[in-house]
């Protein structure tokens, strides 16, 4: 991951969206069999420490994942994550790919995407959210409240 920016004034973070990513990906059936799809990846500011991974199969439909931003810029230079979610880097046929691992209710699903197009978003996001500082702008102190209240308004 790339190194907290010292010295960088604070954002106001007013749930600031990036532009999404979209990318032709492939869901890799067997080793010769890939079916093409679209996935968007979303980031914003409000939710600093994830992306939101849309998956759009050819049938119709939407398939999201929550993934961590850490995770993902991890994946794209070594093997990470554990459980449910996997990535790691490749090379195939020249190109320079990221596989993605879904696992979840007894399945399990295969993607490759791209590495170039999801290493430049993801340094745009740290551009966004400096990495270190994700959790700086939370009001912890209203968060705490809001717990104690709702465990006071519980039956």
């Amino acid at each position: 991951m790339p190194l907290e920016k010292p010295g960088l004034p604070g954002r106001d973070r007013s749930d600031h969206l990036m532009r999404p990513l979209r990318l032709r990906i492939n869901r890799v059936l067997r080793s010769s069999i890939r079916l093409p799809l679209t996935a968007e990846l979303h980031y914003t500011e409000a939710d600093p420490l994830v992306v939101l991974l849309e998956l759009h199969p050819p049938g119709g439909g939407v398939v999201t994942w929550t993934v961590s931003r850490d995770l993902l810029f991890d994946g794209t230079e070594e093997p990470s994550g554990m459980g449910d979610i996997r990535l790691w880097p490749s090379v195939v046929q020249g190109r320079r790919v990221v596989y993605l691992r879904l696992e979840g209710h007894g399945r399990s699903c295969l993607l490759e995407m791209g590495r170039g197009q999801l290493e430049e978003w993801l340094m745009e996001t740290f551009d966004l959210v400096h990495p270190g500082t994700e959790l700086c702008q939370v009001d912890w102190d209203a968060g705490a409240a809001a717990l104690v209240e709702g465990k006071r308004n519980q039956p």
